[in-house]
């Protein structure tokens, strides 16, 4: 298996039993050995939401040899709008949410 194919599987599979009503998204990259996780959360950033995505990046880059570095990033949807990056691992449902969000990747 590729590292993109992996990462794409070790993303979802640090998702499992994580998601909270608050999440509203989860973005991904890969550039080489770097990983990027941002997660969007509905309402303020509370430090409960940076350690869930702290724990999912970590969860990710345990599966990668060493060498790989990973960075999470965490956002109030209240202050910007969702972006995908390389793949969306998670994406609320627009009318639940009723936000517009851009399905498009980031360039």
């Amino acid at each position: 298996m590729d590292d993109y194919h992996l990462f794409k599987l070790s993303v979802q599979s640090a998702l499992i039993g994580v998601i909270t009503d608050k999440l509203f998204a989860v973005s991904c990259e890969l550039r080489r050995s770097h990983i990027v996780i941002e997660t969007y959360f509905d309402g303020g950033v509370l430090e409960e939401d940076e350690d869930l995505a702290r724990s999912i990046s970590h969860e990710v880059l345990a599966d990668f040899p060493d060498g790989y570095t990973a960075e999470y990033r965490c956002y109030s949807v209240r202050d910007v709008q969702p972006r995908m990056l390389d793949f969306w691992a998670f994406l609320r449902s627009e009318r639940r949410a009723k936000r517009k969000v851009s399905l498009a990747a980031s360039a």
